[in-house]
């Protein structure tokens, strides 16, 4: 925890000594923290999508050390200028695949890919997709600013925004390991999707910034296992008592009181 409040203080420092101007919102510092400190001194190659003024460069790199590898990616060739202080910098549409087509395997290896871009749903999705796709390691892609899923100047995305997308994302990372009650469960017919998220061993959550971590030995196949034989089961009370529950369904923009029915 020390070191936690440590790593916290000095990335707030760097954020603040930095030559350049970057805006965040003062939760975001708590979640870099924890997402990211596991790479602070190390050969670590940490992407950022959108520049802007360039100031967030030069915070990730007083904060993570100078071992470490910043790449930022942006529409505007302006950012080419970054390049002058040390940094890699590639300009291109994150909202196009045939980029990231391009751009991931010159890259490399990487162990974050930080979205801070254009904030639009289908370039949020793409850019995670590709991400996914491109990855050869462990690692993690963050998308920032998700709040702008619900913004007025984002709003063409209709039902089908970026949150809504890393919402459905659970249902398949949960699917794609439901094989150890056979007959249980109803055909997942979406291979393509499965197969995408194959390696998304977990999805974090936060106030404006959805985390998906990444491992490449997750296991092929999830089952039950004992750690003794059972000889004696106690009796199943699962579907005794009360059968149903009504909640304040968690929707920001409707009001509405759900009843939760039981399974038999």
């Amino acid at each position: 925890m020390q070191k936690n409040i440590v790593e916290y203080e000095a990335l707030i420092e760097a954020f603040q000594l930095s030559p350049y101007p970057t805006v965040k919102l003062n939760n975001y510092f708590q979640i870099y923290t924890d997402l990211f400190q596991h790479l602070i001194d190390s050969q670590c190659t940490f992407i950022e999508v959108g520049v802007l003024s360039g100031g967030s460069l030069f915070m990730w790199r007083k904060w993570l050390g100078n071992k470490a590898r910043i790449i930022g990616i942006d529409l505007n060739p302006d950012a080419l200028k970054w390049r002058e202080f040390g940094f890699e910098v590639y300009i291109g549409d994150q909202g196009d695949p045939l980029f990231w087509q391009t751009i991931l395997p010159e890259i490399g290896t990487f162990d974050v890919i930080l979205d801070d871009g254009g904030h639009q749903s289908f370039q949020q999705v793409t850019t995670l997709n590709a991400a996914i796709e491109f990855s050869k390691n462990d690692c993690l892609v963050v998308i920032e600013d998700t709040c702008t899923s619900f913004m007025k100047d984002f709003a063409k995305h209709g039902a089908t925004s970026f949150l809504e997308y890393a919402k459905s994302a659970t249902d398949v990372i949960t699917a794609k390991d439901c094989n150890f009650f056979p007959g249980q469960f109803p055909d997942f017919k979406n291979t393509q999707s499965i197969n995408l998220f194959k390696n998304v061993h977990s999805i974090q959550f936060f106030s404006n910034i959805i985390a998906f971590h990444l491992r490449k030995n997750t296991p092929n196949e999830v089952d039950l296992i004992w750690n003794k034989e059972s000889k004696d089961m106690p009796t199943d009370f699962r579907y005794v008592g009360k059968s149903e529950t009504l909640v304040n369904w968690p929707d920001p923009m409707t009001n509405k009181i759900i009843k939760i029915m039981g399974g038999k």
